[in-house]
């Protein structure tokens, strides 16, 4: 338990929690019902599938993927001939987004789009929001009931979830590398925060401030991270000439009355600190600033580091990995909401430039959904593609409270974490896998398109102290509604507070992960899952299940690495061997053969290839869990070679024959009239026992 009187000198430290309700509650007071309906708090920022359906994907702009082979500047051409103006380009791929046609609806467009020549995909491009379920959260001096602390006097900060996941036994062997990178992607981070500032990553290729692409990437001056979300302060639409290479929320701006704002005054700053404005309506005026600074330090916030100008005073809280760098990629605007073209360049640039782990503190619900959805491409290649360079990325379920996971998290290449309470329950607002998906068997059991959409663990994520920095509105309630000078409190200052959410379990994971790779540098995507799975506390229904996966995390640091060369084959099953008969005039019949048995339980990797191959009259291949192919009469040799998630191969055989209609001749197969079988024969109503065994006419084998 934290004393901050005992241990923060500097007046930054806050009671910001219990404040901000206060003040929401002055709101309500001050303005009108009208009025107070607009800044009324919510209790989740996750909307439902069917609400705001106007602002689900993005108005003026859509998403299209240019095929492979195509020259990019002829395709453009004719997309502007057909209306379409180049908006940007999503970061080291070949999807564009383009500006749509006046008067033109997303839909309508994406379709015209998807028609042009050398279009490999369009779509239109959806909105993805951060995963904090209460802010501010339900109780702001969250306690393990251990001490009591009086919220008039001094402030108690409680960082139960580390000691709920015996953190300190994982500290023991390791604190963490800086050559351990993990990429927050996410809200932006204040990079000068007292607890952050000497874990931002640097990157060895920039250097700082000079204009120029030193490192050739695409993006000058890149030196601690990138913006993709730009000038986009929160409204439904964002232009990327304003991306920059700066994810910092810094201090800065100025203060102007506004009429149009139901609170008077707005602020005019660097984009990521907010403007005082509810620009979508949700409520929350510049709910999503503090996001990605929480994120943070959760993951990787530092540990004993002395308060700035004190030489025995020790600073903030400590992060799960003390030492790991922190990558900070700027995709979520200060309302909350990125768009996934923005989050898909997140993904890319931190593989490209090294990211050991990717925290997706965001996602939006499959709701019907499916891996061919078009809209789902550009992220799902953009995982692909940090998932083919080792990179690990760790998501949050989502705050939904109900079967299904919301997607990045629902990707089998993605750990999937769900938030767990201080009584080791799931989580009220915790998302979770459907009851009948089987994790890790490579298929979609329960039918919804999804292979494996299943929580992995969860992780405290409740009353959740972390690393914070104010907005804009923050700024405004302080100074206009407490009375605090402006200077005391400037949007872009940095403190501490508490939230809810999954958002804030999945870093708690990634920051484990840290200390893995820090300890076990080769450590594979697939042995990090079992390391977790192995350590894990199963709190629910024993053995894996829906609602808390594997169990609540422990931070347990094994005692050997997993070693790289002892990945084990999978095993393939194939049902059996086949025998049919013939019966069509086309002289072939459908086979069908599964291979849903097949597994990989030593190592637990994920089986993600089935290939059939057959040898005969017929020959050919195929892919899939099973097998359903013409074959014409003959004999096969069938083999189905399962991969894993490591690339290990296993291999079965099976053997199939297809009889032609008169069988063999020797009297034993179904339909053979040359021996006693009588099936098709005239001799089925002689009243003669022809085959032999007993039975007469239409009892004799064959004949029904």
């Amino acid at each position: 338990m934290y004393r901050i009187s005992a241990l923060f000198t500097d007046r930054r430290v806050v009671i910001a929690c219990l404040l901000q309700l206060w003040a929401l509650i002055l709101l309500s007071a001050k303005f009108s019902m009208a009025q107070a309906a607009e800044v009324a708090p919510q209790t989740s920022t996750v909307a439902a599938p069917s609400s705001r359906t106007d602002s689900l994907f993005a108005p003026g702009h859509v998403l299209v993927k240019i095929a492979d082979g195509v020259n990019h500047q002829d395709f453009l051409k004719r997309a502007n001939s057909a209306g379409f103006g180049v908006r940007g380009r999503v970061y080291n791929s070949n999807w564009y987004t383009l500006y749509i046609p006046a008067a033109t609806n997303p839909q309508a467009a994406a379709r015209t789009a998807r028609a042009l020549r050398g279009a490999a995909r369009a779509s239109v491009d959806l909105r993805i929001q951060m995963l904090a379920d209460t802010v501010p959260p339900q109780d702001p001096f969250y306690q393990d009931g251990a001490t009591y602390c009086d919220p008039l006097f001094e402030l108690c900060i409680d960082q139960w979830g580390l000691f709920k996941v015996n953190a300190e036994s994982a500290w023991v062997k390791q604190t963490g590398s800086p050559g351990v990178v993990i990429a927050v992607i996410d809200s932006g981070v204040d990079l000068d925060h007292d607890d952050l500032y000497g874990n931002i990553w640097t990157n060895p290729g920039e250097i700082a401030g000079n204009g120029i692409d030193d490192d050739g990437n695409g993006i000058v001056d890149d030196s601690n991270g990138v913006d993709f979300s730009g000038a986009n302060v929160g409204g439904f639409s964002d232009a990327p000439a304003d991306e920059d290479a700066n994810p910092d929320i810094p201090m800065g701006g100025s203060w102007y009355t506004d009429p149009s704002n139901v609170l008077g005054l707005s602020f005019a700053g660097d984009a990521a600190v907010g403007d005082n404005i509810d620009n979508n309506s949700d409520g929350y005026p510049d709910l999503g600033v503090f996001h990605g600074t929480a994120v943070a330090g959760v993951a990787a916030a530092m540990a004993n580091n002395l308060v700035p100008g004190s030489s025995t005073a020790y600073e903030g809280m400590a992060g799960a990995c003390w030492h790991c760098s922190i990558m900070p990629v700027r995709v979520v605007h200060a309302e909350g909401d990125a768009f996934l073209s923005d989050a898909a360049s997140g993904i890319n640039y931190a593989a490209a430039e090294g990211a050991d782990i990717i925290n997706a503190s965001w996602g939006f619900s499959i709701n019907g959904r499916t891996p061919d959805s078009p809209e789902v491409a550009v992220i799902s290649e953009a995982i692909g593609n940090a998932y083919s360079q080792g990179t690990i990325i760790v998501a949050a379920a989502g705050n939904a409270g109900v079967p299904g996971v919301y997607y990045p998290a629902a990707d089998q290449r993605v750990i999937a974490v769900g938030s767990s309470s201080q009584a080791d329950l799931r989580s009220a607002f915790s998302s979770y896998g459907f009851i009948n998906e089987v994790p890790g068997n490579g298929l979609d059991d329960d039918g919804n398109g999804w292979i494996d959409d299943t929580v992995d663990v969860v992780a405290p994520g409740e009353g959740i102290w972390s690393s914070w920095v104010f907005a804009a509105y923050d700024s405004f309630l302080y100074t206009y509604f407490f009375g605090y000078p402006p200077e005391d409190w400037p949007p872009g200052i940095d403190t501490y507070s508490a939230a809810d959410g999954t958002s804030f379990s999945a870093p708690l994971v990634a920051g484990y992960l840290g200390l893995l790779q820090s300890e076990c540098p080769d450590i594979s995507l697939s042995q990090a899952r079992q390391i977790l799975y192995d350590n894990a506390t199963d709190t629910g229904t024993p053995g894996y299940d829906a609602e808390t996966g594997h169990g609540r995390l422990v931070m347990a640091i094994p005692d050997q690495c997993p070693t790289t060369t002892g990945n084990a084959s999978p095993t393939a099953v194939i049902t059996g061997d086949l025998t049919v008969l013939d019966k069509g005039k086309p002289g072939s019949e459908l086979i069908s053969l599964d291979g849903s048995s097949s597994f990989d339980e030593e190592d637990g990797n994920l089986l993600t290839d089935y290939l059939w191959h057959w040898n005969g009259p017929d020959s050919g291949s195929a892919s899939g869990v099973s097998l359903s192919v013409q074959l014409v009469v003959g004999d096969y040799e069938v083999s189905l070679t399962v991969t894993d998630s490591n690339g290990a191969m296993n291999t079965a055989s099976a053997t199939v024959s297809v009889l032609p209609k008169g069988g063999d001749g020797d009297g034993g197969d179904p339909g053979d009239t040359s021996g006693g079988n009588e099936k098709g024969s005239k001799k089925c109503s002689d009243g003669i026992d022809n085959d032999g065994d007993g039975a007469i006419d239409g009892d004799d084998l064959g004949c029904n």
